[in-house]
């Protein structure tokens, strides 16, 4: 018997999956991003007295690679937020559908048309926060 053990390749796998699947692996993503980045954040404001280190975060943050990892912040950021509301939502029971007969193939009522169309919106208002970040930034 082979043992089902793929770690985390198989965690970051999304093929033989739907968009719930590739949804559910960015939302892990940008949750431990946006962990990081809050945390590095509050660690750097908390020694706002020592002037070099901001002056030395001000060169970086004004930088062409800092403007990236603040329009990728800005992405995972609203992201994470609009699908999380929509998980939230779902596990209130809105957009979930109605229970139906287990007919096989078992389709599965909250995989529905409402729950993919929001995460297409999501990923949507991600690129357009992205898109609008990087035009304030570079001043387009």
């Amino acid at each position: 018997m082979i043992k089902n053990k793929q770690g985390l390749k198989g965690w970051l796998n999304p093929r033989g999956f739907g968009i719930e699947r590739v949804s559910w692996m960015f939302m892990r993503i940008s949750g431990i991003f946006l962990l990081v980045f809050f945390v590095a954040h509050v660690i750097h404001s908390a020694s706002i007295l020592d002037r070099l280190s901001w002056g030395q975060l001000l060169q970086i943050a004004y930088s062409d690679e800092g403007f990236v990892i603040l329009t990728l912040m800005i992405g995972m950021g609203v992201f994470h937020t609009i699908n999380g509301i929509r998980l939230m939502l779902n596990h209130g029971g809105k957009g979930v559908g109605y229970p139906r007969r287990p007919d096989y193939p078992y389709p599965i009522q909250s995989q529905n048309y409402k729950n993919r169309l929001c995460i297409y919106v999501s990923i949507g208002l991600a690129a357009l926060a992205m898109w609008y970040g990087l035009s304030i930034l570079y001043e387009l």
